[in-house]
């Protein structure tokens, strides 16, 4: 059977060459998507065909298109998250899945707390007055003083916190899976769900999909949410309803939001639609040293385990 190693990702390598020259140095056979953007199910099925390990993105790898990529026994996932993988079916049928847990902590965390001041200060619509050369004085709020609303304490969560603090606010958490008192500081506290809602100006979503519930922050989570709070999702696009954060947005029940992921990307709703919410293109990770990181580190998990399998 063939090593050859498939690199899907839509960028690689792009500003440094330590990947690719580690690709390049071991010795197997590998070839690059070139175009630039996400890779569809039919480009994979064209160009990693008889690929044994694929250097994997974002992009979906259900059962039907495992069943075809008969050779794949590995993917090594440039991210953190195994979402969008069914491992059940990786499991059963013996195919290795790594990914790059750790190195995105910073950059996440980072881009969290730039939606948070940026929402707190009304930035965004600020910006765009002065683009279009209206001077407009809008409304807005110092960070320092507020209570933030971190759901999910694993390492992100914790990082967030951490900046946080810095800022003088208060940092209430929920996290089921998490069951252990104050680890920071006497600003920090685990609290439930429903006062977590009731009592943050700013709500912030880290949350893994770990645990046997899912969450999902709907209608009524939005109705127990602080009228003209914030709403931060970094975490994954399914734990947002839609519908009901337009509905509460609408109403002026919360003030605006900060998003990076969603259900369907690339994401062309009617989110798009709101000048008080932030919106990124699933890019949290995706700063020139955090990216340069986890490729490497997802280059070297596929030499490892074709070393193994040698």
């Amino acid at each position: 059977m063939s090593n050859r190693i498939f690199v899907a990702l839509s960028s690689f390598a792009e500003h440094d060459q330590r990947p690719l020259q580690l690709l390049e140095r071991s010795g197997f056979p590998f070839t690059l998507h070139k175009s630039g953007k996400r890779i569809t199910k039919n480009e994979l099925l064209a160009h990693a065909k008889d690929a044994k390990v694929i250097l994997a993105g974002v992009e979906v790898y259900d059962s039907s298109l495992l069943a075809e990529l008969k050779h794949l026994r590995c993917i090594s996932r440039c991210g953190v998250g195994t979402d969008s993988i069914d491992m059940q079916y990786a499991k059963l049928h013996e195919i290795c899945v790594t990914n790059t847990p750790g190195i995105p902590n910073d950059a996440v965390a980072e881009l969290a707390l730039a939606m948070f001041l940026a929402l707190s200060r009304d930035l965004f619509r600020q910006a765009q007055s002065m683009r279009e050369m209206r001077w407009e004085r809008r409304k807005a709020h110092l960070l320092s003083g507020r209570t933030i609303g971190i759901i999910g304490y694993g390492n992100i969560g914790r990082r967030v916190a951490q900046l946080c603090l810095a800022f003088n606010v208060r940092v209430v958490i929920f996290d089921p899976l998490v069951n252990f008192n104050d680890p920071l500081s006497g600003n920090v506290s685990f609290v439930d769900l429903d006062t977590l809602l009731k009592e943050a100006d700013i709500v912030s979503l880290h949350a893994s999909k770990l645990s046997k519930t899912p969450f999902l922050m709907g209608h009524r989570e939005f109705g127990l949410m602080k009228l003209g709070s914030f709403l931060v999702n970094l975490a994954r696009g399914d734990m947002v309803d839609e519908q009901a954060l337009i509905e509460a947005l609408s109403s002026g029940h919360l003030s605006g939001a900060g998003l990076d992921v969603y259900q369907n990307e690339p994401y062309k709703g009617k989110l798009c639609e709101f000048d008080q919410v932030i919106l990124s293109p699933h890019s949290a990770t995706n700063t020139i040293e955090t990216r340069s990181e986890m490729e490497l580190m997802c280059v070297e998990n596929a030499l490892e385990f074709l070393g193994h399998q040698r």
